[in-house]
């Protein structure tokens, strides 16, 4: 098979993809956060300069003097599937709670000084066993303060030391998470059996939450407590590049969510923002879909 290799530098990832996404979404209407770690190096510095022009805030990020920015690459096949690859053995974001000395995120966290907290499965991978129960316990304290939590199931084998591993932490985050948004190749890498009723039989045993769960191609299925709605899905003429497909429907779905839009609404201005991104090569590039949520609020208000 034939890979073509992205030419454009990624400073960021999943999380800061949705971040970038949602950000551009909601305008001055809302501050996003951007929770991470960088280095010293010429690399962190651009990385830190991307984030801000992005309106990102960075209020929590930490630093490094003896580690960088961690660093992965992204190769297409001929359908701009991906395959990634990574190292963040020297990654400063691996070191984010010991460099968070006076535990300033976990303090913000356990005092509810967010409203919504979105993190994703490679935000768990990352960290040891212990920092990722650090975590876990700051998020649920996060939630009991009355703090809305959103998992992204994100899921990269290489970074997880067994699928069983991967396995436990998958539950640990369902249970905490009050919006989850999987994809039927995630579900499959972690725990096997994906066809889609297997999918809504088994995010049922999770009925505190808010699932979505995207299947490619096939209808988007959410499940609001015991109620299972299907959205179907228009297919793009050309897949130039999937990478940030997933990150920006949570961006459009989140949005429109937080504006009390319809559930109809959320999943067909996510399904729109996705299709225009995996049109073009790269994570963040140029959209022009707007809330629909906006424009009603306009015609209410004219």
């Amino acid at each position: 098979m034939n890979y073509l290799q992205i030419k454009s530098l990624i400073l960021g990832g999943d999380t800061y993809n949705t971040a970038v996404y949602f950000k551009r979404l909601m305008g001055e209407q809302v501050h996003v956060y951007f929770i991470s770690a960088i280095g010293s190096d010429e690399l962190s510095k651009k990385a830190k300069a991307r984030w801000q022009q992005q309106a990102l805030k960075l209020d929590f990020l930490q630093y490094a003097t003896n580690h960088t920015l961690g660093a992965y690459g992204i190769t297409l096949d001929a359908n701009g599937e991906r395959v990634f690859h990574y190292d963040r053995k020297n990654s400063a974001a691996r070191e984010y709670f010991k460099l968070d000395s006076q535990h300033q995120f976990l303090t913000a966290l356990q005092q509810q000084q967010f409203d919504y907290l979105y993190f994703s499965a490679i935000s768990l991978a990352i960290y040891d066993d212990p920092t990722k129960q650090l975590l876990m316990t700051a998020i649920a304290q996060f939630k009991q303060a009355g703090g809305i939590v959103i998992f992204d199931s994100n899921y990269r084998q290489v970074l997880w030391q067994s699928n069983m591993q991967a396995h436990y932490w998958f539950r640990q985050a369902f249970l905490v998470a009050d919006i989850i948004f999987v994809t039927n190749d995630d579900h499959f890498g972690v725990f096997g059996d994906c066809e889609q009723q297997q999918l809504v039989d088994f995010y049922r045993a999770y009925p505190q939450a808010l699932r979505v769960i995207k299947q490619g191609l096939d209808d988007t299925i959410v499940l609001q407590q015991q109620t299972i709605n299907y959205y179907p899905v228009t297919a793009v003429a050309k897949v130039i590049d999937t990478t940030a497909a997933g990150d920006v429907f949570a961006a459009g779905f989140l949005a429109e969510q937080i504006l009390a839009s319809p559930c109809a609404i959320a999943v067909q201005t996510a399904q729109q923002l996705a299709a225009q991104v995996i049109t073009a090569a790269g994570a963040i590039v140029a959209t022009t879909v707007t809330l629909k949520a906006s424009k009603q609020q306009e015609l209410n208000n004219a």
